[in-house]
């Protein structure tokens, strides 16, 4: 089984982007790092050459406000923060795509992880959420997107939450 997992570059005049520190510590899989940008950062996803082959695509973002892991069921149609992207594109109320209704959820059996993981209806408005929204409408059968909760900067955290996804993902593929 192949298995492709995302990260964030840093945005916001951070330093750091939690879900890089956490992707340096998922093993057994291909690794991409992916800019804050609304729709580029799926556009890098989907021109990876060998996108097609994977079985999952696993998003991480990072949602500094939470204090649990968290794995998103649904993505929603619109863009909408206070917050500019990398490319400094602030969106407010900007329907994803005119086509489709509110919201589109995984059909990735994430049930198999149920124990492991805190579910969410809520992946935010902002880059994330537009993100998650680009690979349902293209990928639902093998996307599914993790936020990482607050790290304070620490390690150990990393680790812990990288073990917990690397756990998730193998109940996922088996």
């Amino acid at each position: 089984m192949k298995v492709l997992v995302t990260a964030f570059k840093p945005f916001n005049n951070q330093n750091i982007n939690y879900s890089i520190e956490v992707l340096k510590f998922i093993t057994d899989v291909d690794k991409m790092i992916v800019d804050v940008v609304y729709d580029d950062c799926f556009l890098e996803i989907n021109n990876k050459q060998n996108i097609l082959e994977y079985d999952l695509i696993v998003a991480l973002g990072e949602a500094r406000s939470r204090n649990n892991l968290t794995l998103e069921i649904v993505a929603k149609n619109i863009s909408s923060c206070s917050l500019k992207d990398n490319n400094g594109i602030l969106r407010q109320d900007a329907i994803i795509n005119e086509k489709l209704g509110d919201l589109l959820q995984t059909k990735v059996n994430i049930n198999k992880c149920k124990d492991e993981i805190e579910f969410s209806y809520d992946a935010g408005k902002f880059v994330c959420n537009n993100l998650y929204f680009h690979l349902l409408e293209n990928y639902p059968e093998k996307s599914i997107f993790i936020h990482i909760p607050n790290c304070y900067d620490n390690v150990e955290e990393y680790k812990k939450y990288a073990k917990k996804i690397n756990s998730i993902i193998k109940k996922l593929i088996y």
